[in-house]
């Protein structure tokens, strides 16, 4: 790849003319010295560089996506690959309309807002926040905000996707029940945010179908590995006796199968297993997940549209958009 120096050798004129073409400064050069380097800047595929200047002044077309992470799985918060699916379809849906995408993922709420008030950006989609921290971050940047799956509600500072929680959590629990399960126990790092709209429908379906919804049916579970297996080895007596175990996330559930047949317990025969998400490792377990289905593509790709929007100074139809989600049934259950 030439520079710029090299192609204004070539074309005969001064550096600073091939710098005027490359930054639109189309004025000060002449109409024929203007395609004869245009042709030479796309001969040598010459790229643009960012440079300081362009981090500092207005239009970075930087969008910073930043993941408050509460909880990780195995030492990394993209071991869960619904992380890892979202950002992947937004830095290529971000990519087709020239933006750069910048990540930071911290469980400090403080690192993230320094770290965000630091940069120049225009706009910022964050996972994981509650509803006051995402009105902070747009009142500390003055930049559009489009949060993914929110805890708490939805305010005219931000635009948050998420998903009809409480309606996965309602749909497999009424499943889990129409395959004749009576103890089913309810998986979770925490009762609030989207699990507890899960927890609201698992409650509802429960109560439908004539079952108690007491409190020990809520298992709490850590996010530390090998607390985990500890707390699933203290329920084996109950397992082996026909319970059904709902996770709120595939990856916890996949994990539960693994314990499960380690120690001696047939999934679906002995006890059935469900999970949320439907991540693409939810198809690769054995048996196969029962999952709560969601659309990453689609998530991804309105948190980028409405972010464009507000970028644009466009005005949000809706503040809280709430996707469908939809049950998959597979041998787990």
């Amino acid at each position: 790849m030439a520079t710029i120096k090299e192609i204004a050798r070539i074309a005969g004129v001064s550096t600073a003319t091939v710098s005027n073409v490359i930054h639109g400064n189309m004025g000060k050069v002449s109409p024929e010295k203007l395609a004869e380097i245009q042709v030479l800047l796309d001969r040598f595929r010459y790229v643009k560089k960012l440079g300081l200047s362009h981090l500092q002044n207005a239009g970075s077309r930087i969008i910073c996506l930043v993941i408050n992470a509460v909880k990780t799985y195995e030492n990394s918060i993209f071991a869960d690959p619904f992380y890892g699916q979202i950002m992947g379809e937004a830095e290529r849906l971000l990519q087709e309309k020239d933006y750069y995408l910048m990540l930071y993922v911290s469980a400090s709420i403080d690192d993230i807002f320094r770290t965000v008030a630091a940069w120049n950006i225009d706009g910022i989609i964050a996972i994981s926040f509650r509803s006051a921290d995402c009105g902070k971050l747009q009142r500390l940047t003055e930049k559009p905000v489009v949060s993914i799956d929110i805890t708490g509600k939805a305010s005219n500072r931000f635009v948050n996707v998420g998903v009809e929680d409480f309606e996965g959590g309602y749909l497999m629990t009424r499943h889990l029940i129409t395959r004749g399960y009576e103890d089913i126990l309810l998986f979770a790092n925490k009762d609030f945010g989207i699990e507890h709209e899960r927890w609201l429908g698992y409650r509802k379906a429960l109560e439908e179908g004539g079952i108690p919804s007491d409190s020990g049916q809520y298992v709490f579970v850590s996010t530390e590995r090998e607390k985990r297996l500890s707390q699933y080895k203290a329920l084996l007596p109950r397992l082996k006796k026909g319970a059904a175990l709902f996770f709120l996330s595939d990856f916890y559930a996949i994990e539960g199968i693994g314990f499960l047949a380690q120690n001696d317990v047939a999934v679906p025969e002995d006890v059935g297993v469900a999970g949320f998400d439907d991540t693409v490792y939810s198809r690769l377990s054995v048996p196969p997940l029962t999952t709560v289905h969601q659309d990453f593509s689609q998530k991804a790709a309105i948190a980028v549209e409405q972010l464009l929007l507000l970028i644009d100074g466009g005005t949000p139809s809706c503040r809280d958009i709430r996707l469908p989600v939809e049950l998959v049934i597979r041998e787990s259950t």
